[in-house]
C-alpha cells in the first residue's frame, strides 16, 4: 500500500534543530498563538550559532483558528459596509442629524432597533427597513466563540438585511469566501494538511507574526530538562522552502500610507461612473 501523503517528516532525537521543525509547547494553556510553531531560523545560523539561542518562529494555527481571525472579520467588515451605505441612503432623504459610519455601528450595539428608529423619529415608510438593517449589523458585530457560530451568525445577519436573499445563496457565498485561503492563500499565509503525527485536521502557518523561543526551552527527545516546547516533527524540504520563501515576501514588501489607498479607490470609483 502506498504511503499516506503528509507535508512533515518524523525525526529522531539526534537531529538537530533545523529550519522547518514543528515545535508544541509543553503547557497545553498557552494560546493559539504559541501553542504550535515552525521553527524559520535558517540551518546556517543553528550552524555556527549566529542566532544566539533565539529561535525564531512562526504561528500554526488550527484552519477554524485561523477562518476565525483572519477571514470571518473581512467578510464581517463587507457586510457592515453594505449595511451602512444602506441605512446611510434612508437618512440621507430625511432631516436627521450627521451621523458618522462609526457611530451608527456601535449604536446598533447599545441600543434596540426600535428604540433608535423612535429617536430619528423615522416615518413608518423608512423605520421597517432601516430596523432590519439595524439588526443586521448588530448580529454581525455579536462576538462568537467560535467558526460554527460565526457562520451561522453572518448567514442569519444577510437574512435579516433588506435585501431579499435564498439562504442556500448566502451560504453558498460565505464558504466560497472561506474555502478561497486554501487553494489560493494570501501571501501571509499557506495551509497544511497536516503537521505531525496525531495533527493532521488542517492547518494555516502564519507568516506575518514571529515567535521567539529560546533553543535551550526546546526538547528534541525525551529529556528531564524544563523544557517549555518539544520538537514533534519537521516539515518536508519542498514546504520547508515554499514557506520560507512566503516568509521572506512578507517583510520584504513595501507598505503604501493610507491617504495613497484612499485616493487610488477615489480614481477607480469615478472610473466606474463615467461608463454608467
Amino acid at each position: 500500500m502506498a504511503e499516506s501523503f503528509t507535508e512533515y517528516r518524523e525525526v529522531g532525537v539526534v537531529d538537530p534543530l533545523r529550519q522547518g521543525d514543528v515545535l508544541e509547547a509543553v503547557d497545553p494553556g498557552v494560546s493559539k498563538w504559541q501553542r504550535h510553531l515552525l521553527v524559520m531560523t535558517a540551518d546556517c545560523d543553528f550552524a555556527y550559532a549566529k542566532h544566539q539561542g533565539r529561535v525564531t518562529c512562526t504561528p500554526l494555527l488550527s484552519a477554524e483558528e485561523y477562518l476565525s481571525e483572519m477571514q470571518i472579520p473581512k467578510i464581517r467588515e463587507r457586510l457592515i459596509k453594505q449595511s451602512l451605505k444602506q441605512i446611510r441612503q434612508i437618512l440621507s432623504k430625511l432631516d436627521v442629524p450627521n451621523i458618522t459610519d462609526q457611530r451608527l455601528r456601535e449604536w446598533a450595539s447599545e441600543e434596540a432597533s426600535s428604540e433608535i428608529v423612535m429617536m430619528l423619529n423615522l416615518e413608518q415608510s423608512h423605520a421597517q427597513k432601516a430596523m432590519a438593517v439595524l439588526d443586521s449589523i448588530r448580529m454581525v458585530d455579536t462576538p462568537v466563540p467560535n467558526l460554527k457560530d460565526g457562520v451561522r451568525s453572518l448567514v442569519e445577519a444577510q437574512l435579516t438585511g433588506t435585501s431579499a436573499q435564498k439562504r442556500e445563496n448566502v451560504v453558498k457565498k460565505l464558504l466560497s469566501d472561506l474555502r478561497e485561503p486554501y487553494a489560493r492563500p494570501p501571501g501571509d499565509a499557506l495551509f497544511l494538511t497536516s503537521i505531525a503525527p496525531g495533527h493532521e485536521a488542517g492547518y494555516f502557518a502564519y507568516l506575518r507574526q514571529i515567535e521567539q523561543v529560546w533553543e535551550p526551552e526546546i526538547s528534541l527527545g525525551p529529556s528531564r530538562i524544563e523544557a517549555k516546547y518539544r520538537r514533534i516533527s519537521r516539515m518536508r524540504d519542498r514546504f520547508t522552502h515554499a514557506l520560507v520563501q512566503r516568509f521572506a515576501m512578507v517583510f520584504m514588501s513595501i507598505g503604501l500610507p493610507q491617504q495613497y489607498e484612499e485616493l487610488r479607490d477615489l480614481h477607480s470609483e469615478i472610473l466606474g461612473e463615467s461608463f454608467t
